[in-house]
């Protein structure tokens, strides 16, 4: 996969974070993840359509949502993710970066849009319509200060 479609998404996600936590995460090493597709016990996918269509999933602990959930409600303590309000914030936090990641697109005249967040949790590669469609899951890692990380799958045919 082009880095070129790559890029955008680390872009979003690093500025997003560095609005809501107060803190740019650090780029971990770009790795493809092997068949089968497997998530981390947290996960929201979007679907990008337009100019290219894909999946981007959005992965984490359940320690590494409570952190970033905690951080975008104010600090906030969060014990876990099972409410509807973290849950919540969870999905609104993946369509938030992925809003960034089109609006990064536009401003390369390539218009792409986004679907609504599917949140799962211990999810496998049926829940994921692109997983079995491309040659490689390219996984991006982004780690916190703190040691907890945050993954982006890119699945771009």
């Amino acid at each position: 996969m082009d880095a070129s479609y790559i890029n955008p998404f680390v872009q979003g996600a690093q500025r997003v974070f560095s609005m809501i936590c107060q803190e740019t995460p650090s780029l971990g090493k770009v790795f493809v993840k092997k068949r089968p597709y497997t998530t981390s016990e947290v996960s929201v996918s979007i679907d990008i359509i337009g100019a290219f269509e894909g999946e981007v999933v959005y992965n984490m602990t359940p320690d590494a949502g409570c952190f970033i959930v905690s951080m975008m409600m104010g600090g906030m303590p969060v014990s876990s993710l099972n409410d509807d309000m973290s849950m919540s914030a969870v999905s609104e936090l993946a369509n938030i970066i992925s809003g960034n990641v089109a609006t990064i697109f536009a401003g390369k005249e390539i218009v792409v849009d986004i679907k609504p967040p599917q949140l799962r949790f211990n999810a496998d590669e049926s829940f994921f319509r692109f997983a079995a469609r491309v040659p490689a899951v390219v996984c991006v890692p982004l780690t916190f200060k703190n040691g907890h990380i945050f993954e982006l799958d890119i699945m771009i045919p």
